[in-house]
């Protein structure tokens, strides 16, 4: 089993540090390991999260406390990332991915 990003997920990523980096690059950094550190979590406990098949077909919201929430969906060979909300930041953007 792998863990693998979609490049929207990355693009997301890419964002939450840029939002945050100006003001504390160090806790730019932070947030972004974090994120990605939970993220691998799914690799050892699978099915992490309420299922949210109202915004796509199995996606699951794995919420990573205070800071962001990831949208994933479990295929056969890999925990696929689909996309990263930062906290309170909408989630209709993932309707129909």
């Amino acid at each position: 089993m792998i863990l693998r990003w979609r490049p929207a997920a990355l693009v997301d990523l890419d964002a939450i540090f840029d939002h945050i980096v100006d003001d504390d690059p160090a806790a730019a950094l932070r947030v972004v390991t974090r994120i990605r550190t939970r993220c691998a979590d799914l690799l050892e406990y699978l099915r992490l999260g309420p299922a949210r098949d109202d915004l796509g077909a199995g996606i699951r919201l794995l919420i990573v406390p205070r800071l962001a929430a990831a949208a994933y969906r479990a295929q056969p060979d890999a925990i696929e990332i689909v996309r990263v909300f930062y906290a309170g930041q909408d989630m209709d953007a993932l309707r129909g991915s």
